[in-house]
């Protein structure tokens, strides 16, 4: 279902009306990924945050974490095959979604998968860390409704509650554009957002308020600065779900 939903954000339904008809055009996903990267990356968490919200939490709420820690393997090694296979399932789902577009798109043109190729792997980072988020949360939760209603929130505070056009502008007219740069380091979908437009060299309209003002503070540090900060989210995130897991109390 995840990755049909992925399909249509790049192919939407008009489009899939051409599609079918044979008539869409040739440089159409060229000329959308732009759009595709603002429509598209607000909507990965939903897939992450859920499932990494109830991996662990799940297991301890019916008692079957206990019986299985019982066994002779390390919390370390349960950890790692449970996130390893939430990675490869999400990481699956996108993989298939943007690239069956791509295909449809480009079909044997190997030339022009590479700004996909370059999406595609933006999205996959972006949707590992927004995992690490849901599965901290689902550690530190007791009761799976718990873990889940702060998987939503976290979804609502990183691209609903916290409208970077407005709040950019705001910041920057009222208190310089210097302050508003630490607030996209705190946002990872903001972030992994001005990252692929900048990728992509996207224009003006596409990179919006906070995009301008990253690239003209910034200027050619911007890629390796927001490259370095999705990074250090990916790496911090994934340490302390180790830490604290292996450290953590299970309950009888």
């Amino acid at each position: 279902m995840f990755t049909l939903v992925f399909f249509l954000l790049a192919i939407n339904i008009p489009f899939l009306i051409l599609l079918a008809a044979r008539e869409l055009p040739p440089n159409y996903l060229d000329v959308y990924l732009d759009d595709l990267i603002n429509l598209s990356f607000p909507y990965l968490p939903l897939l992450s945050l859920p499932l990494g919200a109830i991996s662990i939490v799940d297991e301890r709420e019916s008692g079957t974490l206990e019986y299985i820690l019982s066994n002779p393997i390390s919390r370390a090694k349960f950890l790692l095959g449970r996130v390893g296979g939430l990675i490869l399932a999400t990481t699956t789902v996108i993989v298939l979604g943007y690239g069956i577009a791509a295909l449809d798109t480009y079909r044997l043109a190997a030339s022009r998968y590479q700004a996909v190729g370059l999406v595609v792997i933006l999205a996959v980072g972006l949707n590992a860390l927004m995992l690490g988020l849901g599965v901290i949360a689902s550690i530190l939760a007791r009761r799976k409704t718990a873990a889940m209603t702060i998987a939503i929130f976290l979804w609502f505070l990183v691209t609903v509650l916290s409208d970077f056009g407005a709040l950019g502008l705001v910041l920057s007219n009222t208190l310089g554009p210097d302050l508003v740069l630490p607030l996209v380091l705190l946002n990872p979908v903001e972030s992994a957002r001005i990252l692929g437009l900048l990728m992509l060299h996207a224009g003006f309209t596409e990179l919006g308020s906070t995009g301008l003002i990253v690239s003209y503070v910034w200027g050619s540090t911007a890629l390796k600065i927001l490259s370095v900060s999705l990074l250090a989210w990916i790496c911090a995130l994934f340490i302390a779900i180790f830490a604290i897991f292996t450290r953590q109390d299970i309950p009888s």
